[in-house]
Formats: structure tokens, C-alpha cells, sequence
């Protein structure tokens, strides 16, 4: 409920307003994750199709994270200043009239450009919808709320490859399905208007730093941790797969059977997260990592049939690295600085994305039978030393 367009105090939601309010950000979640399932590799594709070499169509692909990267943290100033439900329709629309341009401007300069605006509107759409999130869930649930979130955005993207399957990509049809479901991701909190919670912001927008960090490390490192993690894993594990010696398809399928445990394992993470607290489960999980990355390491090269649920596990526990890194920021931060510590673990986030698949490629290129599970452990190792790191300080 609104008091004269202002959001309301958190505390003052009904249970039933918290549940629509939940409901809201988690169905927007599902169109905007399908979306960038869909779009991912039809932009891909289309260059392609347009001539463009891979080192290009690479290229283009990270315009959305230097986006995120260099734009989220307009996003708190953005809703103080806008208000949620604006702020967040806001990036939904910008994004939607950037990939209705793509056919219209079939230019390969120009498409650049509307990916970076694609990558500004969505920057806005996950700050806001996460801030909403950390806002609106209580401690007692607030592991199993964040982890029906995470799994709803991970089965819209793992949707969105299925939908374009159907419409294809040619000409201009597939572009304006994706934008229909940006548009369609913007309803739910038009919808639900009167179920925001206030704060998450300061009052003028500002008080955004990097001193943020110092408040809580572990958390927003748990967020880098995950991004470098997940997509290093999802792009090289099919070359790893190869060069130990495994088949193409088998190799290919690797990725399904990661990505499934990180689907599968979410909502038993934010289980155990509001039990016994998401710093233990996340140090449990970063161990968890680290085992089965040796382990996953040694019976691949040996050929086991050992490798499936050994690459499950891993990919259930690594998931954990996002889902309660999130669910501490709203444990750790006071109301005011959601939206503030947010940005931060999204642009760590997305910061992994950017350097893991570089670092682990080159180390998959060294020492192609070990680069890049023994890589990635290292990671794990680095991660578990700066909490401890922190812990003795703190």
C-alpha cells in the first residue's frame, strides 16, 4: 500500500501485501531471465548470420556487464529521486526500445550501442528487484525467499533458449517477442504498486562507496566468488570435457548437468540458510566447492562414472555463492543501504563474469588437463581466506 505515492514502512506490510509484494518481484524475474535466455544467443546468432567472426560477436556480449558495471550505481540516486515501481519500469522500457532497434538498425556499430543500453536498462531492473527483495523478506524466511528467486530467474533463462527454438531468428519476430516480455516484465510491479516497501535508500540517493565493502567483505567477495565460478564453469567446462578425453556430447553436457544442481540445490540452501544462518551455510558451501572441485578434477581423469554427481554436487554448492551472499546483504545492512550494498555485490558479480573465463582460459590453455578445476579451486581457496581474514579482524 502507498501513503500518497510514498512507499510504506516494511514493518507496516500485512502478510498478505509481503506475499504479492514477494509474488511481484519474483514473475518479474521469470520474463526478464527469459528474455536474456532468449537473446543471449540470438544476438549471437545474428552477427553471425551478419558476418561478424567470434572475437566480435565475444566483444558485443560483454557489453551488458561493462553496462551494469559502469551504470548500477546510478540506480539508488535513480530511485530516490523516481521511486521504485518508476525505477524499475524505467530500465524494463529502456531495455525493450534497445532490442526493438536491433532489427530496425542493422548495423553492426549500432548494435554495440543498444547492447550497453540493453545492459543499462537490465542494470536498473536488478538493483531494484533485489533491493525490493532484501526489503520486503524477513530474517525467519528470508534464505527461502531469496532462493525461489534465484531459481525462478535460472529456469527464465533456461526457458528462453526453448522459446527461441520456436520462433527462430529470423527477421524480426524473435526481437519482438523478447521485447513483448521486457514490456510484460514491467506489469507485475505496476501491478503491485501498493505492496512496496520503503526504504532500501537514502533519502538524496547518495552515500554509495566502496566503504560499503568494509561492512561486510565476505558477502560482497561471495558475489565476485560466483560470477567468476559459474561462468568460467558454464563456458570451458566443454573443453575440459574434451581434453580429458570425454565425447562431445558427453563434454556439452557437462554444462546441463552443472547448471542442474545449481537449479536443484537452491531452495535446500536458503532451507538450511534461515536455520542456521547464510554465513555458516556459506562457508559450508564454499568447502563444499573446494572438495568437489579436487574431487571432480580426479575422477574425470580417470574416467569415472563418478563425474555426474560429483559435477551435480558442484554445481549445487557453487550456486550457493550468489543465493546467500544476497541473503546477507539483507541480514548485514541497515534499510538504508540495500540498495547501496546491492550495487556493490552486483557489480562484483558481474566483475567475475568479466575476468573468470579470461583467467581460467588461460589456464585451461597451460595445463589443459588440470587449469580449470585446479583454477577455480584456487579461487575458492582465496575466498575462504579473505573471510577468515576478515573474521580474526572483526
Amino acid at each position: 500500500m502507498t501513503d500518497g505515492g510514498r512507499d510504506i514502512e516494511a514493518d507496516s506490510l500485512s502478510d498478505r501485501q509481503r506475499f504479492w509484494g514477494l509474488t511481484v518481484v519474483m514473475v518479474s524475474a521469470v520474463a526478464v531471465g527469459m528474455t536474456l535466455g532468449m537473446t543471449i544467443p540470438l544476438i549471437a546468432l545474428s552477427m553471425a548470420a551478419a558476418g561478424a567472426g567470434a572475437a566480435l560477436v565475444g566483444i558485443n556480449a560483454a557489453m551488458p556487464a561493462l553496462a551494469v558495471m559502469a551504470t548500477a550505481p546510478l540506480a539508488p540516486r535513480l530511485i530516490a529521486r523516481l521511486g521504485t515501481v518508476p525505477t524499475l519500469v524505467l530500465g524494463c522500457l529502456v531495455s525493450a526500445l534497445a532490442l526493438a532497434l536491433f532489427p530496425v538498425l542493422e548495423s553492426l556499430p549500432a548494435w554495440f550501442g543498444l547492447r550497453f543500453a540493453m545492459g543499462f536498462g537490465l542494470a536498473l531492473q536488478w538493483v531494484v528487484s533485489e533491493t525490493w527483495l532484501s526489503r520486503i523478506a524477513v530474517n525467519a524466511s528470508r534464505g527461502r525467499a531469496v532462493s525461489l528467486y534465484a531459481t525462478l530467474w535460472a529456469a527464465g533463462i533456461a526457458l528462453g533458449p526453448v522459446l527461441l527454438s520456436v520462433t527462430g531468428i529470423e527477421g524480426a519476430r524473435p526481437y519482438l517477442i523478447a521485447t513483448g516480455l521486457l514490456l510484460l516484465a514491467a506489469v507485475p510491479p505496476l501491478l503491485g504498486r501498493r505492496c512496496v516497501p520503503a526504504g532500501g535508500v537514502r533519502a538524496d540517493g547518495g552515500g554509495w562507496s566502496w566503504a560499503l565493502f568494509g561492512v561486510a567483505p565476505g558477502t560482497i567477495l561471495a558475489g565476485f566468488t560466483a560470477g567468476f565460478a559459474e561462468i568460467s564453469l558454464m563456458t570451458l567446462l566443454p573443453l575440459y570435457g574434451e581434453g580429458a578425453g570425454l565425447g562431445q556430447s558427453a563434454a556439452v553436457m557437462m554444462v546441463s548437468v552443472f547448471a542442474a544442481g545449481g537449479l536443484v540445490w537452491q531452495l535446500p540452501l536458503g532451507w538450511l540458510a534461515d536455520r542456521t544462518g547464510p554465513g555458516r551455510v556459506l562457508i559450508a558451501a564454499s568447502l563444499l566447492s573446494l572438495l568437489f572441485a579436487g574431487g571432480f578434477d580426479a575422477v574425470a581423469m580417470a574416467g569415472s562414472g563418478l563425474v555426474w554427481p560429483l559435477l551435480f554436487l558442484w554445481g549445487g554448492a557453487t550456486s550457493g555463492y550468489y543465493t546467500l551472499g544476497l541473503t546477507e546483504i539483507g541480514h548485514r545492512f541497515p534499510p538504508a543501504d540495500l540498495a547501496h550494498a546491492n550495487v556493490l555485490f552486483i557489480v562484483a558479480y558481474t566483475a567475475g563474469t568479466v575476468a573468470g573465463p579470461s583467467i581460467v582460459g588461460a589456464a585451461l590453455d597451460v595445463w589443459p588437463r588440470h587449469g580449470l578445476p585446479l583454477s577455480v579451486a584456487l579461487l575458492y581457496c582465496l575466498y575462504l581466506a579473505a573471510v577468515a581474514r576478515g573474521t580474526r579482524r572483526g
